[in-house]
């Protein structure tokens, strides 16, 4: 059983932003939509967001923005909000001294004033990320059988039954490709069993196939909803004991649901029988971690479990793989719950780094003990030269750990 590390220099090839692209690329998509609302006005927010940000005298921000990097945007307001709620919890457990509480109150409210706009922009700047990614994945739908998704369907014929993809990334376009092939199947390919009916209005049970090859998304993914406690319909009345069919037909231990929208995009046509429809449920149900340093993986106890499971299950193939190669990863210093997860489950000998860029060759080469001296090729040049391990003889390029 081999497992793949993907990051975004995979999806690169069919047309989506790296890190430090997306920024613009989320500009583009929202200026291009015209006066839409959803969850913000598309038009007057994002262009007061894009003031603020072009006209702020924190350096810090000022900096960021002008690299346009959308990893230290984000950074930057979690930390503000951080603080907030630890000034908020700080107030609220104070203690029964009067003027300390006094004070603590009069503090947070102070700078809960302050930052007042770095949470309203961080909520712009995440819908705004949601929204991109949702629109690509239906836009995909239609691009996907064109000839620059080649690679990526070459990518998908060299996975076998059993293999494991472990990806940072937010988007379905393996699992699209996967799909195609006969390997994938949302039933299970996510590492939650779901459960799925013909329509919404038609519970009858859609089976699927069961999954080949298993793609777990160690961020989150677009699509992804926190499965709702009751199932759908079911309105709790009064306290006591309930019968175990109003929790809906999945598993306990399953806590995802696919919305809808994301199935059709797919070009599946039957819907999660935990979440038939979006609209009665909360927005920030939303399955997904944005791009930070301050990635909180213990946002609330659903969510919680999701991440829990997924980096349990991760942990589990990278151990028991026979081979690991990381792809268009370059294990962004923000993402040090992955620098650990792989650090303390791969095992020297088995892993193989490709990568574009000589500077993410080196670094990784040097991090799993691989061979620093490889040159750096693309995912297309690695798949033409049959996915060589080895960095020596005439796969010299290729930077493998041993």
């Amino acid at each position: 059983m081999n497992v793949y590390v993907l990051g975004a220099g995979v999806s690169k090839c069919v047309g989506y932003p790296v890190g430090t692209e997306l920024f613009d690329e989320i500009d583009k998509y929202v200026r291009g939509s015209g006066n839409l609302t959803d969850r913000f006005n598309y038009r007057e927010d994002w262009n007061n967001l894009y003031h603020w940000l072009e006209a702020n005298t924190n350096p810090t921000i000022a900096q960021a923005y002008q690299t346009k990097n959308i990893e230290h945007l984000f950074t930057i307001l979690d930390f503000a909000t951080e603080l907030r709620n630890d000034a908020l919890r700080d107030a609220a457990f104070s203690g029964r001294e009067p003027e300390k509480s006094t004070n603590m109150s009069a503090a947070f409210d102070a700078y809960d004033d302050k930052i007042k706009d770095y949470q309203r922009y961080r909520s712009i700047l995440l819908w705004a990320l949601e929204h991109y990614f949702a629109w690509r994945h239906h836009e995909d739908y239609g691009w996907s059988k064109e000839e620059k998704w080649g690679t990526l369907r070459a990518f998908a014929d060299t996975l076998q039954p059993g293999d494991a993809v472990i990806t940072f990334n937010y988007d379905a376009t393996l699992e699209r490709v996967l799909l195609d092939q006969g390997k994938w199947s949302p039933s299970d390919g996510y590492g939650f069993e779901l459960v799925f009916q013909k329509s919404r209005h038609d519970a009858s049970a859609a089976p699927f196939e069961k999954s080949q090859v298993l793609i777990l998304h160690l961020h989150g993914a677009t699509g992804w909803y926190r499965k709702p406690m009751f199932a759908p319909g079911y309105q709790p009345v009064g306290s006591g004991a309930v019968p175990a069919e109003v929790f809906g037909k999945a598993p306990m231990a399953t806590h995802i649901s696919l919305a809808p929208q994301f199935l059709e995009g797919l070009g599946i046509f039957n819907v999660d029988a935990c979440l038939p429809d979006t609209i009665p449920v909360a927005d920030e149900r939303h399955v997904v971690l944005h791009p930070s340093f301050l990635k909180d993986y213990e946002r609330d106890d659903s969510d919680s479990h999701v991440f829990v499971k997924l980096w349990q299950k991760a942990a589990e193939v990278l151990r028991g793989a026979d081979h690991a190669y990381i792809i268009g990863y370059s294990l962004p210093k923000a993402d040090v719950a992955a620098l650990t997860l792989f650090l303390t489950t791969l095992r020297r000998g088995s892993v193989t780094v490709v990568d574009r860029n000589k500077r993410v060759m080196m670094r990784l080469g040097q991090l799993f003990g691989a061979n620093p001296f490889g040159r750096a090729f693309t995912l297309e040049e690695w798949l033409s030269a049959g996915c060589p391990q080895r960095g020596r003889g005439s796969s010299s390029w290729v930077t493998t750990a041993g």
